[in-house]
């Protein structure tokens, strides 16, 4: 049975127009469905068994890569084990950074970051997961990053955002001599994720940040209009 258009789509998408193979991405290179195992071998329609690839990849592929769908779970280029240790420990370190600049990365946490991500790994979770964990885990000050929850995507933008304004204008409200302390900023954090959970957008969010900050509090919702906190139930 022909693999229909909107399947091809779908597994396109899927694979975000790359080269499950090589890396390879439109519009660089003619994309394909490709079947993972070939159907003479007896592979299937089934999307597990589909992947997008690019048509030299498409051409010279034998079935001495059945299996590597399985492998690969939801990324679309999956990294080697040591590739993603070292990209999740320099996001950790940038993110760690941009908050507490002031505090020292030590060998130890690094340890600590790069154990996270092979335990991860070993529990089936994606890339792009392990990815977005250690930059929210770096924010956090947090360095087992296997206990980082992620939400909506949207949650680390604006957290993030919020953060470094909120840090910032506390710094200055002290006249430039003390920054808030790991309790402060956690409470901060939450408050923002419990409004963001109330579906505050980004500039009632950054507004109220910069109330709070200017008076070292660490309640958004209290620097909020009565009439949203009412209706976000604040």
């Amino acid at each position: 049975m022909a693999v229909s258009k909107r399947l091809r789509y779908e597994i396109l998408r899927r694979d975000r127009y790359t080269c499950r193979y090589c890396g390879a991405s439109a519009p660089d290179a003619p994309m394909r469905v490709d079947h993972v195992t070939p159907v003479a071998l007896g592979g299937t329609d089934h999307p597990s068994n589909l992947v997008a690839a690019c048509e030299p990849c498409n051409s010279g592929k034998t079935s001495s890569i059945e299996g590597y769908v399985d492998d690969m779970q939801s990324d679309a280029v999956p990294p080697s084990i040591e590739v993603l240790v070292s990209e999740a420990e320099r996001l950790w370190s940038e993110a760690y950074n941009s908050v507490h600049a002031s505090h020292e990365i030590t060998v130890t946490q690094l340890a600590e970051v790069r154990s996270g991500v092979r335990d991860m790994r070993r529990m089936g979770m994606s890339a792009d997961l392990i990815r977005r964990s250690a930059t929210v885990a770096g924010f956090k000050g947090d360095t087992f990053i296997c206990l980082t929850e992620i939400s909506d995507p949207n949650w680390l933008a604006v957290t993030s955002e919020a953060t470094r304004v909120w840090r910032s204008l506390w710094f200055q409200s002290t006249g430039h001599v003390a920054w808030p302390d790991m309790q402060d900023l956690l409470l901060f954090e939450c408050s923002v994720e419990q409004a963001i959970n109330a579906g505050l957008d980004r500039m009632v969010i950054l507004r109220a940040t910069t109330l709070a900050a200017r008076v070292r509090g660490v309640y958004i919702e209290d620097h909020l209009d009565p009439s949203v906190r009412e209706r976000c139930g604040l």
